[in-house]
């Protein structure tokens, strides 16, 4: 949805408007590092995605306006009578949307546990039961921690979110492009062909809209297998998009250019720490065998996360060639929910991925307690809401869609 926009680098459209995004971000209450993304985009979907209010803040905007930018190839209603309902009612029952002493305590913890487990890695050397733990705290790094504060979610206060959100760049991913990403791609066109990076890929059809190939009749197997390398794409491919200003096929705004070059300064600062000192320390075949094991165990409990909130039988495919639809309606029919507050509490409320793609920046503390309010709310307009009872049973419905859709049709 961004083709031929015809603005700089330095400017953002907002509701067929140009706005010197460079100046506005001096001001931004959340921030700098909050914006740098939409550099050269329109935004019109993510400000509404991304704020509570139900009307355009124009007073605050109209002194950056630069010019007008008609634009006709967005397909999404984005600010609906229906999801300004809903807004009303999830204001009412969350006063601050933001993480509590809950969350800061977990996220010490989960942080504390992961720092004390290398360290004694390098003091004592390596076992396959600790690499096994190295790998979860690590995930739970991305989920628990990184996730809510590169959303925005953890305070008002933008360098608070800036500070945590670090912590992905501390367990070998990038801030900077895990937003360019997930806010500005994933999150805004989810589950849509060409513009979501996570159902547009050639190695396993995720869309109905990809084209089929022959290895995809056997993807119901293969994909979990490459979920556990997943890591390995992030710790080396990434830094050259962060050097090229590149990741996904989109090129990353140049107003974050400092924040690629902080990504790569800690890339490297990951790369020494955890593979080059290990490995010096301890040359052995057993100690890239450990490594290994954290980085699969790690892989494999972040990458089934992701790939059962989009993919299971009955989810809404999008296409930017289809009819007008409400944004917030696709999110409740493009992801699902699974579980409940036990399970939320493990994997940073993103069993909860309905709640969470309505309202990113609300913390995933808060999630148990509007799943009830998005729940009855789509069933009065009559939105499917898919949820799932189990773990197992939302694997279970993404392996069955995994092999529909790779079924060959002759």
């Amino acid at each position: 949805m961004q083709t031929n926009l015809n603005i700089k680098q330095d400017e953002v459209i907002i509701n067929d408007n140009v706005y010197d995004l460079k100046g506005f971000a001096k001001v931004h209450p959340g921030g700098t590092n909050a914006l740098n993304i939409f550099g050269g985009s329109d935004a019109s979907v993510h400000y509404y995605m991304l704020h509570p209010h139900l009307q355009m803040h124009k007073n605050a905007l109209e002194p950056y306006k630069l010019r007008n930018a008609y634009i006709n190839d967005n397909k999404y209603i984005v600010n609906s009578n229906v999801f300004q309902e809903l807004k009303r009612k999830i204001r009412i029952a969350i006063e601050y949307p933001y993480a509590t002493r809950e969350w800061y305590l977990k996220a010490c913890i989960i942080l504390g546990i992961e720092i004390l487990l290398e360290i004694h890695n390098i003091v004592y050397g390596f076992t396959y039961v600790k690499s096994v733990c190295l790998g979860i705290f690590m995930a739970l790094i991305g989920l628990c921690i990184q996730h809510d504060a590169n959303h925005g979610a953890v305070s008002p206060n933008g360098t608070v979110n800036w500070f945590w959100g670090l912590t992905q760049d501390w367990i070998g991913g990038s801030s900077l492009l895990w937003k360019h990403h997930h806010v500005l791609m994933h999150h805004a066109y989810t589950n849509m062909d060409n513009e979501d990076p996570d159902a547009t890929t050639d190695i396993i059809r995720l869309h109905i809209d990809t084209v089929q190939r022959p290895w995809h009749k056997w993807q119901g197997i293969y994909t979990w297998f490459l979920l556990p390398f997943l890591p390995l794409n992030w710790h080396f491919k990434e830094i050259f998009d962060l050097y090229n200003m590149n990741h996904m096929g989109r090129r990353i705004a140049l107003t974050a250019r400092n924040e690629a070059r902080l990504g790569i300064i800690l890339r490297i600062i990951f790369l020494i720490r955890f593979y080059i000192v290990p490995l010096y320390l301890y040359p052995l075949w057993d100690t890239l065998a450990c490594i290994s094991m954290c980085l699969a165990v790690g892989g494999g409990y972040l990458g089934i996360n992701f790939i059962i909130s989009h993919n299971f039988e009955g989810v809404k495919h999008m296409n930017k060639n289809y009819a007008q639809r409400d944004w917030c309606i696709t999110q409740v029919e493009t992801s699902s929910t699974v579980g409940g507050r036990l399970l939320g509490f493990f994997h940073g409320g993103l069993n909860y991925q309905i709640e969470h793609h309505l309202f990113p920046r609300i913390c995933h503390v808060h999630y148990h307690k509007i799943k009830p309010i998005i729940e009855q709310w789509s069933q009065e307009h009559n939105i499917k809401y898919t949820y799932f009872q189990s773990l197992p049973h939302n694997i279970l419905s993404c392996y069955k869609y995994l092999v529909s859709m790779g079924k060959i049709i002759m």
